[in-house]
């Protein structure tokens, strides 16, 4: 069984369809016997803040995304503390312009030395910076 970090990316494109829904849908089929995902603890807040500005702002309806949130719950993500890993986060997100909830998952990532799976370019260039290996969500085919 391999663990990963998952990123918040990673999850709404396994809910909103994207470029790469196949992949996080293939990804998350996966679950149990042959992979694990972790995720900061906020990782829940942080996917339904998208799916509010999706009703706010791009014509989803409200139940839409109820059945969406409730997908969301269900997804098997084991959310883990971030308060070790604020001063890292800090310095990834200072030395490479990237928020703090970006930063966040790379230094999760480094702190467990799990691969980081993100769709997030700028994100995935400062993990890579920072020596977090990364795993494509292209390779769930």
């Amino acid at each position: 069984m391999t663990t990963y970090v998952v990123d918040a990316s990673v999850v709404i494109e396994y809910l909103v369809t994207g470029s790469y829904t196949a992949n996080a849908q293939r990804l998350f089929a996966q679950a149990g016997n042959q992979n694990k995902f972790i995720v900061p603890e906020f990782c829940l807040l942080e996917c339904t803040n998208v799916l509010w500005k999706q009703v706010r702002f791009q014509g989803m309806s409200q139940a839409q995304a109820g059945i969406l949130l409730r997908d969301l719950r269900a997804l098997p993500l084991k959310r883990v503390p971030t308060k070790a890993a604020l001063n890292i986060a800090l310095n990834i997100g200072l030395k490479h312009q990237l928020a703090i909830y970006d930063s966040a998952y790379i230094a999760l990532a480094l702190r467990s030395r799990f691969s980081l799976i993100t769709i997030d370019q700028l994100q995935t260039r400062a993990a890579a910076s920072e020596g977090v290996t990364l795993k494509p969500i292209t390779d769930f085919k």
